[in-house]
């Protein structure tokens, strides 16, 4: 799945901000990220959704769920910090 265009709606971006103390383009980054591996899988409990688990330029390590949409755009819906789970598994594979 190709990913050319991240949306994070302005709603969305204050509840990841507030819950989570991630930026908007934080939750961006990990999909352009040329240096980490992205990491994708659907969802288990939402139908349409993703997670994507990734690495921004500073060196967070983020979980972000997202719809994927025609034309390779990904709708964000949240993101936050992996958890030390996610972390290893993340590094297993990469």
């Amino acid at each position: 799945m190709r990913i050319n265009r991240v949306i994070v709606s302005p709603e969305v971006a204050e509840k990841i901000e507030r819950k989570h103390n991630v930026q908007d383009w934080e939750a961006q980054e990990i999909f352009f990220n040329e240096d980490a591996f992205l990491y994708t899988r659907r969802s288990q409990r939402v139908r349409g959704r993703y997670l994507a688990y990734g690495r921004t330029y500073t060196g967070r390590y983020f979980a972000v769920a997202y719809v994927h949409q025609r034309s390779g755009v990904a709708k964000v819906v949240s993101a936050r910090d992996m958890t030390s789970q996610e972390r290893r598994q993340y590094e297993r594979e990469n």
